[in-house]
């Protein structure tokens, strides 16, 4: 079972992988975004995630994969405590139409590193993805949504999102039950897509 990270100890691995990279790899320099619990808990909105999801770049970087295996072996993690699955779910499902401008938008930048810097995802991708991950037998992501507080707005450009990538009778269905957990109604929802109230702006 994969170990629970805080916001503070993700942040200290990264920067045990900045100076790895600083000695294996001298010179090089690289950017993360992050995504997910992860920068949840890095912003404070929950206390603890299981890995570090990035989103960009797509591919990690041979010095980046290699440094995470070697954290991960001194810190006892997961091999893969930092991963691009994300990005590998995005590039299946989104290669044809794109993704929403808002997910170029980034809440903050940190440097662990001179040659390490993270971004964290703008708010309104982070809700998106964590729409599309929930299902009403999994409670987590929802937990996570109704932490960050979002809005009718934000959820409504969420729900555009997730149906952009399905929109089967059995996510609808889903998307009904997850949204009647946070106060919303699937069917007014949809109605405000079909105005273009969850188009990308």
């Amino acid at each position: 079972m994969a170990q629970s990270l805080t916001g503070t100890e993700i942040l200290e691995h990264l920067k045990m992988l900045a100076d790895w990279i600083r000695v294996k790899s001298p010179g090089e320099h690289f950017e993360l975004v992050v995504v997910g619990g992860a920068a949840m808990a890095i912003e404070g909105f929950k206390d603890q995630t299981r890995d570090v999801d990035v989103i960009r770049p797509q591919v990690l970087p041979e010095p980046i994969i290699n440094g995470v295996t070697h954290i991960g072996r001194i810190r006892q993690l997961s091999p893969v405590w930092l991963n691009s699955d994300v990005a590998n779910m995005l590039l299946k499902t989104k290669s044809s139409k794109g993704l929403p401008s808002y997910f170029n938008e980034i809440s903050r930048s940190i440097e662990v590193g001179k040659n390490l810097k993270i971004s964290l995802i703008g708010r309104q991708a982070l809700i998106s993805l964590k729409l599309y991950a929930a299902t009403p037998s999994y409670s987590k992501h929802t937990s996570d949504i109704k932490r960050l507080h979002a809005n009718a707005a934000e959820i409504t450009k969420a729900v555009s999102f997730v149906l952009g990538i399905d929109s089967t009778e059995v996510r609808k269905d889903d998307l009904n039950i997850v949204l009647k957990d946070l106060g919303y109604d699937f069917n007014d929802i949809c109605s405000k897509i079909e105005r273009g109230d969850g188009q990308d702006r």
